[in-house]
């Protein structure tokens, strides 16, 4: 720990030459990254902007699996709680209009069918 001030006074010290300059015989535009550091550069971009729309859209469906999953979890809790009706021995619809028959629709009424 002792050792570590006098590195540091010295780093601090240390100035750097105000004038910024190549090593002799290095031309500045051949210290560019040019066109492949460009089309690298690109492709990493290209390829992060499709990573996160697809995490985007996989967060979506697990988002909506989640919603159907809490209505039929609801549905069933109604249903359960609710009296059957002792002459029929039929469920109640729990949608207006629906068919009982009719499996839910994925995704609700976000679903990737409806943009």
């Amino acid at each position: 720990m002792v050792c570590v001030f006098p590195t540091l006074s010295l780093a601090a010290a240390t100035t750097p030459s105000g004038d910024p300059t190549l090593k002799p015989g290095l031309d500045p535009a051949s210290v560019t990254p040019g066109t492949l550091g460009f089309l690298s550069t690109l492709f990493i971009v290209v390829l992060v902007i499709l990573l996160i729309r697809d995490m985007t859209r996989r967060i979506r469906r697990v988002r909506y699996a989640a919603e159907v999953q809490q209505t039929r979890t609801q549905r069933e809790m109604q249903s359960t709680s609710e009296s059957l009706p002792a002459e029929s021995g039929e469920r109640p619809d729990p949608l207006p209009g629906a068919d009982a028959t009719d499996p839910p629709v994925p995704g609700g009424k976000h679903g990737p069918n409806n943009r």
